[in-house]
């Protein structure tokens, strides 16, 4: 069957002196693996259409129990080159493709986590170079909430109360915040992270409050994530650009790494 999709190229990996396979997320038909023959080639038909984080249109042969489908036809829509001009928008860039890669899995399909994606792909190649990371934390918990393990962070996620004073605590193995009451070894969090990780997960990448970001403790907030997210993916395989990530933070400022 022949399939025509618009779609995200998260990653792609040689199959032969000649051919690559291509992993890209479509909005038609989910996560797809392709074969890409003669895409190393100098002079090939497909040229940069198969190249990570581009937005293109691809026609691919598709045969059902088959892991890899054959692509035919790639056409660049949008190349993010905002993203690929500048090594750190690049690097929080890889990190998005590469959590959706391991966040899902193949042919099911997710147009508004595709839409999410897109967005905060987009808006990470226009914010300030100084709050480059937030476009990453707006995807996190977007895709948390779509993939069914959105964290709870409204109140105690044991008793249902709101979560007063100035710190609260964080468990990531039961789903959210807790009240100092409820906690059983969850991580300290001061309350204005949890409630600016509350206005990420609700709002529209539009209406965030940049200025906020600046304010709140940007090492708390990445334990946070870090933490929930690996609860849900360790068994997924190696996220390679979140170590990336770690190791160019510690360089950058050594007190706040990438999670812990």
């Amino acid at each position: 069957m022949i399939s025509k999709t618009e779609g995200l190229v998260l990653r792609g990996y040689r199959m032969s002196e000649s051919s690559k396979v291509v992993v890209i997320y479509t909005r038609n038909a989910g996560k797809v693996r392709v074969v890409a023959r003669g895409a190393r080639r100098p002079r090939s038909k497909f040229g940069a259409s198969v190249e990570p984080i581009t937005w293109g249109a691809y026609v691919y042969y598709s045969r059902e129990n088959r892991d890899l489908q054959t692509l035919s036809e790639g056409e660049i829509l949008y190349a993010f080159e905002g993203l690929k001009r500048v090594y750190r928008r690049l690097a929080y860039a890889s990190a998005v493709c590469d959590l959706l890669d391991r966040l899902t899995p193949e042919e099911d399909p997710n147009s508004l986590l595709c839409s999410i994606t897109l967005d905060s792909l987009r808006w990470m190649e226009t914010v300030e170079e100084a709050s480059v990371e937030l476009p990453l934390w707006y995807f996190q918990l977007k895709a948390a909430a779509m993939l069914g393990y959105r964290p709870h962070l409204s109140g105690c996620v044991a008793c249902g109360t709101r979560i007063t004073g100035d710190v609260a605590c964080f468990d990531a193995g039961r789903g959210g915040t807790v009240c100092r009451r409820c906690d059983r070894g969850g991580i300290e969090v001061k309350l204005a992270t949890v409630r600016y990780l509350e206005h990420l997960q609700t709002a529209r990448a539009d209406r965030i409050d940049d200025e906020g970001f600046r304010g709140i403790d940007t090492g708390e907030a990445r334990r946070v994530l870090r933490g929930f997210l690996w609860r849900h993916i360790e068994n997924r395989g190696q996220v390679k650009s979140l170590d990336f990530l770690n190791r160019l933070l510690a360089a950058e400022s050594p007190p706040a790494p990438y999670g812990s």
